[in-house]
């Protein structure tokens, strides 16, 4: 009598059936794919500016113009406001030229000097400069340049400071004391020179 056979257990081999091809993918479907990706691109650049604003840490700055100055690297422009150019002369009561542009730099260093600013960065412009809103202690710098009469409201931009630019040309404060060129004009007129 003969061992009985060995039994082993039965191989199993796992067949993949392959089914029928798939059909090529509409070219709708690849198009509406970009959209939904390009508008969720954009509403994520959206939330990041409107609710993620950046804060400078604070400390001294270093006045460019009488609304802009350097932070460490970072050079900032101060939101809503615009100063005549360091360059620019404006003309007195008397329609005599003088140093406007310097004198709203001064002003700004007086505002600024030995103090902490803070800013919040609320865009950055073509140029790579913050657009801020920046304080010294209670006083909004943006503000106070426009009330003292050294910078004008920036209606480009939107209606800030306009009752500011209202009290400082009732008073005659600052560049309101005769005539002057629209920064942004000026700025135009002497493109050229500005480059040199």
């Amino acid at each position: 009598m003969g061992s009985p056979p060995v039994v082993g257990y039965p191989r199993y081999r796992r067949r993949w059936r392959r089914g029928p091809p798939r059909p090529p993918r509409p070219w709708w479907r690849s198009l509406l794919d970009i959209a939904i990706f390009t508008a969720a691109a954009a509403l994520i650049l959206l939330a990041v500016r409107v609710f993620n604003q950046v804060t400078v840490t604070p400390g001294n700055v270093d006045v460019i113009d009488g609304d802009s100055f350097r932070r460490g690297k970072d050079e900032i422009r101060l939101n809503g406001i615009d100063a005549p150019e360091y360059r620019q002369t404006c003309r007195d009561a008397a329609g005599r030229d003088w140093d406007c542009g310097k004198e709203a730099a001064r002003a700004l260093r007086h505002l600024v000097a030995g103090r902490m600013v803070e800013c919040t960065g609320l865009d950055a412009d073509r140029y790579g400069r913050l657009v801020s809103r920046c304080t010294v202690g209670d006083v909004v710098i943006n503000s106070e340049m426009v009330r003292l009469g050294w910078a004008i409201a920036y209606t480009r931009h939107g209606t800030l400071y306009v009752r500011e630019e209202d009290e400082a040309r009732r008073d005659k404060r600052g560049i309101w004391r005769g005539t002057f060129d629209l920064p942004e004009d000026w700025r135009e007129i002497h493109r050229s020179d500005m480059n040199d």
